[in-house]
């Protein structure tokens, strides 16, 4: 059975890729460029943070993120209503965008990841393991949490001059999304998912 080889991303060697030890760090021989990282634990890791995640998109996305208080009037802001408010003023390419990348997007990776983990976890390739997590990787660039993040700090900062501003249950769950997915970014080792998946087959 030949041994699996991996391509330096910087160089174009290929390499046999050794036995996975967590923690170990496999460099190119030629030019020393990084092939991989072993993570340790990664699936445990990977699934709890996954299901924090998941746990956090409801209040994130329909839960106030801002509360403003203007000559008596109490007004409730959360991402959804956002949306639809971009939706009434005819600017229904910014909704499209805002919907797709902040509420639709980290849906698909959280719930495509949880596939694959919960598949590689029990020991069993589940129908379409392989294409979630395909779909997990190419989404990965479509994910702007970050961006809105920023969005929602500077939108805080401009409305507190002429309202009373207080910020809302989503604001934070909004803020835990973010770093949970930071931190699955950080914990996940794809290589591995790839790997466990052949063998399931």
């Amino acid at each position: 059975m030949a041994k699996e080889r991996i391509a330096c991303q910087y160089c174009d060697l290929l390499v046999e890729a050794g036995v996975r030890i967590a923690g170990q760090k496999a460099r190119c021989p030629r030019c020393g460029g990084s092939l991989y990282t072993c993570k340790s634990d990664s699936v445990n890791r990977s699934l709890v943070l996954v299901l924090a995640g998941l746990v956090l998109y409801i209040p994130a996305n329909f839960f106030p993120i801002f509360i403003l208080k203007t000559m008596g009037n109490i007004r409730y802001n959360t991402l959804l209503a956002g949306v639809l408010e971009f939706g009434n003023q005819g600017l229904w390419d910014i909704a499209l965008l805002v919907f797709i990348t902040s509420m639709v997007v980290p849906l698909i990776k959280l719930l495509s990841l949880l596939f694959v983990l919960i598949s590689v976890y029990i020991n069993r390739h589940f129908r379409g393991a392989t294409f979630c997590l395909r779909w997990y990787h190419n989404l990965d660039e479509w994910g702007m949490l970050g961006v809105f993040m920023l969005a929602m700090l500077v939108a805080l900062t401009k409305l507190d001059t002429f309202a009373r501003v207080y910020i809302g249950v989503g604001f934070y769950s909004f803020l835990g999304l973010l770093l949970v997915t930071k931190m699955v970014a950080t914990c996940l080792d794809e290589q591995y998912l790839w790997e466990r998946l052949e063998e399931l087959q």
